[in-house]
């Protein structure tokens, strides 16, 4: 042990951190620290009272702060239950070195430790002024702390006793009160304890603000209690009725400017009226009373609009300059406003829901339907909602109830006859919560919604005035329970002399408006533009074609800011590429060649039409058929229902076993069947030659039956695009006829495209989403296109411009498809 080392019995406490020259009482119940006063006391010397960093009950030397103080036992008392009381007092500041000893009690080796002397007296002295004035001020803000704290310093002249006195009388964590103990050098105690004090006053100082507000707001919520009272008890003096210009009497107000309420909800409001005129001034029910009556009078209850009975003319008109072509749309929306009109403004039984893809004009479509019929429109997002209450109200016994999304809207529209959009329809959800489907019903249904109760309101509110439209991406997702009640209008997507006229006409003046370049106006070339709706775009709406014209827009915005080009005006085909970089989709994506087992197929998504290559690669296995390319559980049926077909047909059908037999593959399969067989061979001899002129018959296997070769084969049918999800039946005939061609190894004929639902049986049933396919299809360079015959009618109501190029094939069974797909078929 070093000279300056010592040893002593050490105390570890918690959260306990004694200073020099204070006193402190402590309580003992843990042996080793009760055995280490014992030994201090009885042999009259000190002890180390240092502070554990940590919970454990039996402390290390790691468990212990490093820095302590050196401690008298000033006063010992053992009391009943086993534990004891001392009074301690700080006689200096140690480094504790490491612990000597662990049994009975915990001993350590220290050294004092002293302060070093001030290297600048004179900035000690400022810091020691400004502690001084801080824990003055530290004083008189903190109520703990007695008055006669605020002269301990007076006579205070060394640094560190000064820290220490300080820091004894701080009402902080022990974790801070350890960090004023520690340090040699007095400079830097003391810029310690001017931090920590400066810190705490600031933190007080925010408590007594938050304090004093909270005092002027209680007081003057008393006052106006106090001073309505005295005027109540005035006019029951005086004999003048009460309530005029209290919240009684605005309420009172507010029901006599409805005179459109009905009996029954006239009788309750009064009644809550009253209700809240008798309730205790500081009741928590008040703000519940006065919510629900401003949410209440706040709702129009039988206000109107003023628009006359629907215009059908008018709104035909607004339709047509603002969407372009849709006339099936169109004609549908007007017949039904038609109806309308015949009823004086009450709209017919049925909801008219807007089906399509994204960026095809649905709810642009409600916004003028609102324009022409000149009524305020509100939107409703149903996206997401699975709480029933969202569109039915909360009751009120619940914290922050307020009523649902329906009287909401009409809240915000202020008359009782708007139009009122439930968006995305399809996407709402059901859980433990209630299924809002299911509380849309009375709103939609026209029998029930003239007396709709929102759980909230708790009052009949009549609905039947509203005419409500909806919108859809997946006609398959919209609840059954509101299917019924709706009139379906399908919206597809639009050609590309569609989106020309509309980009002209709409996109691009509203996009160079926007852009603050409305005095140029279109800078598209005929050609630029074409280009950019095939090259640059696959939709079925106009939304992604908004957003490039957009960002040509703001190049040129920013070319002529910064003084290019200024006399630039218009853009080529040679353009795009600067202003957008490489178009993303090239316009014929397909082959004019196809390998073994690759067909075509169409698809119809929410996001339009578009193709499917779909791939087969068969080998000799055992029988094993793998599918991939994430197919849904309909679509992997109709795979199944495919080489079901073909393995049963092949052998019985003609035309089918004709191509099977006569196809490379079928012999292909044969030679390596029987070369695998006991005296099977790959050649054509079928006996040996002696040199005699007699030859020997040899034993040749027989040639096995078709479905015995099918049944041996190990087939790999793969979708591309593995990562998007695939589902329904309408690739049945594709692919089937991919499964067909890698049998045979025979290319199908290229271009060509097919959908239509296959059976066992070898039959083609019809399929839907026909002008989202053929869009897709002229889209990528098909130029046949094989369709069930049951569709031939729906084709034929479909625009000219679609079927412009394509040869449309219509079939009754897979037996016909054959000449369209196979090159030696079809001569």
């Amino acid at each position: 042990m070093a000279d300056n080392e010592r040893s002593l019995p050490l105390l570890a406490a918690r959260d306990l951190i004694l200073f020099p020259k204070m006193l402190i009482p402590i309580f003992v119940g843990r042996e080793k620290s009760v055995r280490a006063l014992e030994r201090a006391h009885q042999a009259g010397s000190s002890l180390i009272l240092a502070t554990q960093l940590t919970s454990v009950e039996e402390p290390g030397e790691a468990d212990i702060a490093s820095v302590g103080t050196l401690a008298k036992v000033v006063q010992f008392f053992r009391l009943t239950d086993g534990t004891v009381k001392a009074l301690l007092e700080g006689q200096g500041r140690v480094a504790i070195e490491g612990l000597s000893m662990s049994e009975p009690h915990l001993e350590a080796n220290y050294r004092p430790l002293e302060m070093r002397r001030a290297g600048n007296w004179s900035r000690v002295r400022a810091l020691m002024e400004a502690v001084s004035r801080e824990f003055h001020v530290y004083v008189t803000q903190s109520p703990e702390l007695p008055e006669e704290a605020e002269t301990i310093l007076e006579d205070v002249s060394d640094p560190g006793d000064l820290v220490d006195i300080v820091a004894a009388n701080l009402l902080i964590a022990a974790d801070r009160k350890q960090s004023l103990l520690e340090g040699e050098d007095p400079e830097q105690r003391l810029m310690t304890s001017l931090e920590v004090l400066m810190q705490e006053n600031e933190l007080l100082a925010i408590e007594h603000d938050i304090a004093d507000r909270v005092h002027d707001n209680l007081e003057r919520h008393q006052r106006k209690l106090f001073l309505r009272e005295r005027i109540r008890l005035m006019q029951e003096e005086l004999g003048e009725e009460e309530g005029e210009e209290g919240e009684q009497g605005r309420y009172l107000k507010q029901l006599e400017q409805k005179p459109n309420l009905s009996t029954g909800a006239r009788a309750a409001l009064e009644k809550e009226i009253r209700r809240l005129e008798d309730m205790p001034p500081f009741s928590a029910e008040i703000g519940v009373a006065q919510t629900y009556l401003d949410n209440v009078f706040a709702l129009p209850w039988g206000e109107m609009s003023g628009a006359e009975a629907p215009n059908v003319a008018h709104v035909a008109k607004v339709l047509d300059d603002t969407h372009y072509g849709l006339s099936d749309v169109k004609d549908r929306i007007v017949e039904y406003l038609a109806v309308a009109q015949l009823r004086q403004g009450v709209p017919p039984k049925t909801v008219l829901c807007f089906v399509g893809p994204p960026g095809v004009g649905k709810t642009s479509i409600s916004l003028a339907i609102a324009e022409g019929l000149r009524r305020p429109l509100q939107r409703i997002s149903l996206g997401g909602v699975r709480d029933e209450a969202e569109i039915r109200g909360h009751r009120r016994t619940y914290v922050g109830a307020m009523p649902g999304r329906i009287l909401d809207a009409l809240k915000r529209a202020a008359v009782d006859d708007p139009i009122i959009l439930l968006d995305e329809l399809d996407k709402m959800e059901s859980d433990w919560r209630g299924n809002p489907a299911a509380a849309l019903m009375e709103v939609l249904d026209p029998v029930q919604n003239h007396a709709f109760r929102d759980t909230y309101l708790d009052l009949e509110y009549d609905l039947s005035h509203v005419l409500f439209l909806a919108t859809a991406n997946y006609e398959e997702d919209i609840p059954e329970t509101l299917h019924d009640r709706l009139e379906i209008i399908r919206i597809s997507g639009y050609t590309s002399r569609e989106k020309e006229q509309i980009a002209r006409r709409h996109l691009v003046p509203k996009t160079a408006e926007e852009s603050g370049m409305a005095e140029v106006g279109d800078v598209f070339t005929r050609q630029a533009l074409r280009d950019l709706i095939e090259d640059y775009t696959r939709e079925p709406g106009v939304r992604e074609l908004n957003r490039l014209a957009g960002k040509v827009y703001r190049k040129l915005a920013r070319d002529r800011v910064e003084g290019k080009n200024r006399a630039h005006t218009r853009i080529g085909p040679g353009d795009l590429e600067r202003y957008l970089g490489a178009p993303p989709y090239l316009r014929a994506r397909l082959a004019e060649e196809l390998g073994w087992g690759v067909s075509t197929g169409l698809a119809y998504t929410g996001a339009g039409g578009d193709i499917l290559r779909i791939e087969t690669a068969i080998t000799p296995g055992k029988g094993d058929f793998h599918i991939t390319g994430q197919l849904g559980e309909v679509m992997q049926e109709s795979v199944t229902a495919a080489w079901g077909y073909l393995k049963t047909a092949i052998g019985r059908d003609e035309t089918l076993t004709g191509i099977w037999r006569r196809s490379p593959g079928r012999a292909r399969l044969l030679e390596q069947y029987l070369s695998e067989q006991p005296g099977g061979s790959a050649g054509e001899e079928t006996g040996s030659d002696d040199g005699s002129g007699t030859a020997e018959p040899t034993c040749v296997p027989p040639v096995p039956p078709d479905y015995e070769l099918l049944a041996a084969l190990e087939i790999r049918l793969h979708l591309p695009e593995g990562a998007v999800p695939k589902e329904g039946p309408s690739a049945g005939i594709a692919v089937a006829a991919s499964l067909l061609s890698a049998l045979t190894e025979t290319p199908l004929l290229p271009r060509v495209a097919l959908s239509g639902e296959i059976t066992l049986t070898g039959h083609v049933l019809a399929v839907g989403g026909l002008k989202e396919k053929l869009l897709a299809a002229r889209r990528e360079g098909v130029r046949k296109v094989i369709l069930p015959e049951d569709v031939k009618g729906q084709v034929r109501e479909l625009p000219a411009e679609i079927r412009k190029g394509l040869e449309i094939v219509y079939v009754r069974s897979f037996i016909e498809v054959l000449p369209q797909i196979f090159p030696e078929e079809r001569s």
